[in-house]
């Protein structure tokens, strides 16, 4: 039977979304999802002049929690986590959200930094590897955000967050409808100049990378269904680098309609999804990775991890982005 105090909720409040994942421990150190459930959202859009996430972005994360801690406490568990990233990370207004949702809801918020993001995805995704993925590259796109690591073996030896997400690189770019050639080489321009601060990023040629994230599994089950895979595929997905430029390329011309009768995306994906597709052409490419593992876990995997088990090893620390 079941041990409900080994329960843990794990809320992520991102840019495009909040999610909820509720894990169980077993005796082997190892935790199962037992219950997930998500919410669209849209944060920080609308900044006022000083960078500061609305009062609307604020008063609407209150009852997606609060919803939440009733899922959790429906189903025993006692624990929650709740971590927030990009859209209250870039906030000057930080204390002021973080002080009113546990006023409002009891629940503590942590703010990830850009290089913490980075590293409980690391500890998320790479106990779920094939043993010989021992060296490679891992990308998080969010929302607002995308953090990339250079691993090996066990060692996490570097990680950067870019301010470069999804969402607001739509708005900064594109757009919602189709990319003209203009707003891809924007884009890849600004996100080349970042990578550029970073050499580690092209110095390791020719190894695979790991990609998490909306966009990343989005991207993998379109290609499941192009292939007309019907059985679940495995965790990681591999994804070949001319499927990578084929959907960048495609996905750009299409507009946000067609996206979703084409490709059957879902409407809150399908305005964002070229410019994540966009973002991660451009990092593999620079990376000159040999091919695209899509990984179904990521950040509150790591998080559960690194919670459910109290006494991290020396090397299960966040480490400096250069």
């Amino acid at each position: 039977m079941s041990d409900h105090r080994n329960r843990l909720g794990v809320i992520d409040i991102g840019s495009n979304s909040i999610r909820l994942i509720i894990y169980e421990a077993g005796s082997d150190r190892t935790c199962r999802m037992v219950h997930k459930a998500k919410e669209t959202v849209r944060l920080g859009v609308n900044r006022d002049e000083q960078g500061n996430l609305s009062e609307q972005d604020i008063q609407t994360v209150i009852p997606i929690l609060q919803k939440f801690k009733s899922i959790c406490t429906a189903n025993r568990a006692d624990d929650i986590r709740a971590v927030a990233t990009a859209a209250v990370r870039q906030s000057a207004n930080t204390e002021q959200i973080t002080a009113t949702w546990k006023q409002e809801t009891g629940i503590h918020v942590q703010i990830l930094s850009g290089e913490e993001e980075a590293y409980y995805g690391f500890l998320g995704v790479t106990r779920s590897m094939p043993a010989h993925v021992q060296e490679g590259f891992i990308v998080d796109i969010g929302g607002g955000s995308t953090e990339i690591s250079y691993f090996k073996g066990d060692q996490l030896l570097h990680s950067t967050s870019l301010p470069c997400g999804a969402v607001n690189m739509t708005i900064q770019n594109g757009g919602r409808d189709r990319w003209s050639d203009t707003s891809c080489d924007q884009l890849e321009r600004k996100l080349l100049t970042m990578l550029e601060q970073y050499p580690w990023t092209g110095e390791h040629q020719g190894l695979p990378l790991i990609g998490l994230g909306g966009g990343i599994r989005a991207l993998a089950r379109m290609e499941r269904e192009r292939r007309h895979q019907s059985k679940p595929a495995g965790d990681p997905y591999t994804i070949e680098p001319d499927t990578i430029r084929f959907y960048a390329d495609a996905l750009a011309n299409l507009s946000v309609e067609e996206r979703i009768n084409q490709f059957d995306l879902a409407a809150d994906r399908a305005d964002i999804i070229v410019a994540g597709t966009m973002i991660l052409r451009t990092v593999f490419d620079h990376m000159d990775c040999n091919l695209l593992l899509a990984s179904w876990r990521g950040l509150s995997d790591g998080l559960a991890h690194h919670t459910m088990n109290m006494t991290p090893q020396a090397d299960e620390r966040p480490v400096n982005g250069r």
